[in-house]
């Protein structure tokens, strides 16, 4: 296997030295050539030109490559009809090398490495070399007068560029990659890439050419203009993508961040549900069986109806409580019927109807209400929810012998109810996320069933009433609710 290994990795880079040694031993000839372009201002400008427009040069990274726009070579090629190859190949070499120098090395499309460079600068040479032969033999063939022999010799010098550019790319793709690198599948995925710049080759080199021959310097620089400022346009518009895209991946980030906590919450939430509806499923499963059995034990022990009563009304409530969560989310929320409703009333039948419950953990219910008759404009089924759970939950996690105490205050156009208890409290970690869905406090969760809705859902009856809620809690020494509500003030001042 390392045999296999090394004798990939020996063509890879005998492959890379056969290249970059032809096309670096192009480019030495060429700069010995460059006393016999004449005239010289001519070439100057091609090469100032060529210089210029690869410095626009624009690229797209897309995944590990990149998608790049660049007229550079067509201004090189320019110069085949009035100096022959290698003035083209010298002057391709010093405008990829003036990007290469100036360019970011950071750049995902243009790194900074030796051993690129060497190859890049032998596949253009040779790519540039064959274009230039290929335009002259066709010329010569043609007759450098004719139609067609102004016409051919430039479609098949662009060809012959674009071609030999790219069988040398697949080449060192291929040893690279190995086998699973399909040759004619790479050429067939670049056939879009042709359609642009065969044509661009061709066009652009036949047309600045032939301007500089009618015209002079003058006329070729003036034609330079729009082919530079099409390579700027595009530049400015890659540019304008590449945001547009960071900014689509900074989007797909934050929402799948977003889903991935949602989908977290879900399992949290299926996880609690599951635990909290197994427990009221077992028990009525457990004496189903009994009463299948047994059926005159409800007459010795009738409170099997009350416990069945009882599981169904939890189930009831945890269902209850999902549907609500969902209305309270969309636009359209719960349908609350709101009247005017006396708030000292209603909060005592609450205590009232907890008594039980917390004379059972002897713990002392204190509801100091207010002298004055006090009212609120709400719905009444959803307030005695709110008030409810905010009770029950200081009772259920309160401890035996605790206090739980309901206060009622009159704050102008307000009225504030606050439940205070001196149980186990919240922990400081958890205590900003208390109104979240599904959320529960871990240290707490074998203290009392839940869905971790209660306090979601009553946070959002609240806001529902134009009120507000607020926790302050410490971990050991209890928790205090406070609920603020507008009064109903026209019943306030009869």
């Amino acid at each position: 296997m390392s045999i296999s290994f090394n004798k990939v990795k020996q063509s890879y880079f005998q492959y890379l030295l056969l290249v970059s040694t032809a096309g670096v031993g192009l480019l030495v000839l060429s700069i010995f050539q460059i006393p016999s372009f004449i005239p010289l201002n001519v070439f100057l400008l091609l090469l100032g030109l060529a210089i210029v427009a690869q410095l626009s040069t624009a690229s797209l990274p897309v995944g590990s490559e990149g998608i790049t726009y660049q007229v550079a070579p067509a201004i090189a090629a320019a110069a085949i009809p009035f100096f022959g190859p290698f003035a083209v190949v010298f002057i391709d070499a010093a405008a990829a090398l003036s990007l290469w120098i100036l360019k970011p090395a950071d750049e995902k499309t243009w790194k900074k490495s030796w051993e690129q460079l060497a190859f890049n600068t032998g596949m253009n040479a040779l790519a540039m070399f064959c274009a230039g032969l290929s335009f002259l033999w066709l010329r010569e063939i043609l007759g450098a007068e004719t139609v067609w022999g102004q016409l051919i010799p430039w479609l098949a010098a662009a060809v012959v560029h674009d071609q030999v550019n790219l069988w040398l790319l697949i080449g060192i793709m291929r040893l690279s990659q190995g086998r699973t690198l399909q040759p004619l599948a790479i050429w067939r995925e670049n056939r879009w890439a042709m359609a642009l710049s065969i044509p661009l080759f061709a066009i652009g080199g036949w047309l600045l050419s032939f301007t500089i021959q009618r015209f002079g310097l003058l006329g070729g620089a003036t034609f330079f203009l729009p082919i530079v400022l099409s390579s700027f346009a595009f530049r400015l518009y890659v540019r304008e993508m590449q945001g547009h895209m960071d900014n689509l991946e900074h989007i797909i980030a934050d929402r799948t961040h977003e889903l991935r906590k949602l989908m977290k919450e879900r399992d949290a939430f299926l996880a609690v549900l599951t635990h909290d509806m197994k427990t009221p499923l077992t028990s009525i499963s457990l004496y189903a069986d009994i009463l299948l059995r047994k059926p005159e034990i409800i007459l010795e022990k009738p409170e099997i109806a009350m416990i069945f009563k009882r599981n169904q009304k939890a189930l009831l409530e945890i269902v209850e409580n999902i549907l609500d969560l969902e209305k309270l989310q969309t636009d359209e929320g719960l349908q609350l019927t709101k009247d005017q409703l006396p708030i000292n009333q209603m909060i005592g039948e609450i205590v009232e109807s907890l008594e039980p419950m917390a004379f059972e953990k002897t713990i002392r219910l204190v509801f100091d209400q207010h002298l004055k008759p006090l009212y609120v404009c709400g719905d009444a089924q959803q307030l005695r929810r709110i008030f409810q759970n905010l009770l029950s939950n200081a009772v259920k996690y309160t401890p035996e012998g605790g206090e739980v105490r309901i206060e009622v205050s009159d704050q102008g156009e307000q009225i504030q109810i606050v439940f205070r208890d001196n149980g186990i409290g919240i922990p400081a970690e958890d205590l900003p996320y208390i109104f979240d869905r599904f959320r529960r406090v871990k240290k707490h969760e074998h203290q009392a069933v839940g869905t971790g809705l209660g306090l979601a859902i009553a946070k959002a009856l609240v806001e529902a009433h134009d009120g507000q809620i607020e926790v302050d809690s410490a971990e050991g020494v209890g928790s205090t609710f406070s609920i603020v509500l507008p009064a109903y003030l026209s019943e306030r001042s009869v």
